[in-house]
């Protein structure tokens, strides 16, 4: 019989309080299913737990290791099929994992500008719709808040966009030596160069040491928990009755009523052994595509093309971030390249220029590479929101994986405006490394078009039910009884790394839905302990 076991980066176990049940001891009835245990789903999941609720979190991945490294960990993880050549395959994913990509990102934690919110009138006339029905100040505190938990070292100054917030939690990393030359190059160009935010310890912070420079910090599992990912920052912590349940790949949810659905048909993917979960209400965390197939795939008689499918947008304004990689050596400067955090120094000054083509522009900041170079190898990431375009969708394939359930399939075309934002970005990122000294610069596409691990749209938020589908707190406005706390419910997707934002909104809805009690008749009582421990799987 197998047991519950706590994830840990310590040499020890955490003690638990009494007996561990059977990992086949799901219960038969929550308040909350959670579906999806990246970084939305175990913020809503703690949250909705720490207010009494019974919850019970699923999550297809497993825990990580630390250590690991993301190019060995998503070796096993399922593609997308791509549209066009049916040997091409797109990337859903941010990380097929528990605690989803912050285990293995760079930890870059900017928050959305409030030009993000209201982005509409510099995009293209034939985008969607890409106004927010909220602004920055209805995120703001959970900002704050997400901010604090994960323990983000950032400046209060020097960003020309950067919002209104607390004071921060950390004093940022200082610039390492090739960021310096990065600095220097582009405030000799007229640019104000600042401290890229990163949710690192750049000194001791909450009982976890500060950042030891033991690698590049990114596409790797922090081994000595100085980064700020959501399962040693959130759920660790989290003094809740909360039940996850990882190796478990949500197929469907089911209901008999038009209004509502019951259960949530999973897969244990160790046995192959399927599996059905009541619940009162349901939280759908697992990623702008994952979220979407999962609705696609739950058709019903009352909605043949998918559950909230009635605006005929599930799916649709797909959007992953333009983005692309300059880089190129300093002539004449050698030596071992530096370890520490993978960025120190960003440029937001052609966020928004009349330069850029529709004027809409994004950030530029340092990116070293991931393996390789030396002390002169300076390389510059540059990223953009991209058009959330109606074309660009997410659909059910005709194929089917080994369990039987529909694959994937990622439909995404550049809007040719989005190509000459890209292309002016990269030309100014090279402007900055040709005064950094940097003889012969190179651009390095990403393929983004086929997936990211930046993805956002395909469950649009909105107030008229006819061209979104989702309310502004996220509950499918075709039920009464369905959430989507991803970044799906995005209407636009920013012009900065989205992970902050991610989380912020996701600790909002669940604070909405926090405070209402478990429904009538349910016989499921408050913990009787307040601080009994989170089990797991």
């Amino acid at each position: 019989m197998s047991h519950h076991k706590k994830h840990h980066t310590r040499p020890h176990k955490r003690q638990h309080n009494g007996p561990l049940p059977a990992a086949d001891a799901v219960r038969d009835l929550y308040d909350y299913c959670v579906i999806g245990g990246g970084a939305s789903g175990v913020v809503a999941a703690t949250e909705l737990a720490g207010a009494g609720h019974r919850v019970l979190l699923l999550e297809e991945g497993h825990p990580v290791t630390p250590g690991t490294h993301l190019r060995t960990a998503e070796r096993t993880w399922e593609r997308a099929l791509a549209t066009g050549d049916p040997a091409r395959t797109a990337n859903p994913w941010a990380a097929r994992a528990l605690g989803g990509g912050t285990m293995f990102f760079a930890a870059i934690a900017f928050r959305y500008r409030e030009l993000d919110f209201r982005a509409h009138p510099y995009l293209s006339r034939d985008a969607l719709p890409a106004q927010w029905p909220l602004e920055y100040e209805d995120l703001r505190t959970c900002y704050d808040e997400i901010e604090r938990r994960l323990g983000v070292a950032r400046s209060d100054t020097g960003d020309p966009w950067q919002p209104p917030s607390a004071p921060a939690r950390l004093p940022p990393h200082d610039h390492d030596d090739r960021a310096r030359l990065i600095a220097d190059a582009g405030t000799r160009l007229g640019l104000h160069p600042f401290p890229t935010p990163l949710a690192i310890n750049s000194r001791p912070y909450d009982g976890r040491p500060a950042c030891t420079k033991c690698s590049g910090c990114t596409e790797y599992a922090c081994p000595v928990g100085a980064k700020g990912d959501v399962v040693h920052r959130v759920l660790e912590g989290a003094r809740t009755a909360l039940t996850v349940r990882t190796g478990a790949r949500a197929v469907a949810l089911t209901g008999d009523r038009p209004d509502r659905v019951d259960a949530v048909e999973w897969i244990d993917t160790a046995t192959a052994r399927r599996r059905t979960t009541r619940a009162h209400r349901f939280v759908l965390t697992a990623n702008a595509v994952q979220t979407a197939r999962l609705l696609l795939a739950s058709s019903t008689r009352w909605a043949p093309n998918g559950l909230g499918n009635s605006s005929g947008l599930l799916g649709a304004g797909l959007s992953v971030k333009l983005s692309g990689y300059v880089g190129g050596q300093v002539d004449g400067v050698t030596g071992p390249a530096p370890g520490g955090p993978h960025s120190t120094v960003a440029f937001t000054d052609y966020y928004l220029h009349t330069d850029v083509p529709g004027m809409l522009g994004g950030i530029i900041y340092q990116a070293n590479p991931v393996f390789g170079g030396d002390a002169g190898s300076l390389r510059l990431h540059v990223l953009a929101g991209d058009q959330p375009m109606e074309r660009n969708r997410v659909v059910l394939a005709r194929t089917r994986d080994e369990f039987g359930v529909p694959r994937v399939v990622m439909d995404y075309r550049i809007h040719p405006r989005d190509s000459q934002r890209l292309r002016f970005l990269a030309e100014r990122a090279a402007d900055i490394l040709h005064a950094a000294n940097v003889g012969q610069v190179r651009f390095e596409p990403t393929g983004f078009q086929r997936g990211s691990r930046h993805l956002h749209g395909t469950c649009r938020a909105g107030g008229d039910p006819r061209t979104s589908v989702t309310t502004p707190d996220g509950r499918l406005h075709d039920l009464d009884n369905v959430y989507v706390a991803d970044a799906g419910v995005f209407p636009f997707a920013g012009g900065v790394n989205p992970v902050l934002t991610i989380q912020a909104n996701a600790l909002r809805i669940a604070r909405r839905l926090a405070g209402r009690r478990p429904s009538a008749g349910s016989g499921l009582a408050a913990p009787s302990h307040p601080h009994a421990p989170t089990r797991w799987k």
